[in-house]
């Protein structure tokens, strides 16, 4: 329950900095590339989302976002014995921000909120990703670090993603 009004919190105060009437939805997909000791168990992942935007000044944007990712495992074999691993899935209730860094489209990004796990054994955690973006008028492309933090573990993956604005 703990778990769900931080989420609720994370996106009320997502929404809450932004005006329905100037903001933006978009909705995209994204591929998902797993690092560090995660990267033994899984080779890669997908996810999409559902985000609103609102810029705030000339270069800076404010927003939040709801998605969903999974993280598909390989089997693994241990002293000839093989072992199923279950797939990781998370529902990532993040706030964005964005700065331009000029007319070209390009920009920073950054997302910070919290990962809910949906399987069975994933308690989830904290979620940052830091990330690169372009856009345009009507597409939005990004390149990210991503980690979800838990008592000392982390999972970390490169996100590629692309969203239509709407």
């Amino acid at each position: 329950m703990k778990k769900l009004l931080l989420c609720a919190a994370f996106v009320a105060f997502g929404m809450g900095m932004t005006n329905a009437q100037d903001g933006g939805f978009a909705a995209g997909i994204k591929a998902v590339v797993p690092m560090g000791d995660f990267a033994d168990f899984s080779s890669f992942g997908i996810g999409a989302e559902v985000l609103y935007l609102h810029p705030v000044s000339d270069k800076f944007t404010l927003g939040g976002s709801v998605g969903y990712t999974t993280l598909f495992t390989d089997d693994i074999e241990i002293l000839g014995s093989t072992f199923e691993i279950d797939d990781v899935a998370f529902l990532p209730i993040v706030v964005k921000a964005m700065y331009s860094l000029g007319d070209s489209g390009f920009g920073l990004g950054a997302d910070i909120g919290y990962a809910v796990g949906i399987n069975e054994g994933n308690d989830g955690g904290l979620l940052y990703e830091p990330k690169l973006v372009f856009s345009t008028d009507m597409l939005l492309f990004s390149v990210g670090y991503q980690g979800v933090s838990n008592d000392g573990d982390s999972l970390e993956s490169i996100q590629i993603g692309a969203a239509y604005k709407f």
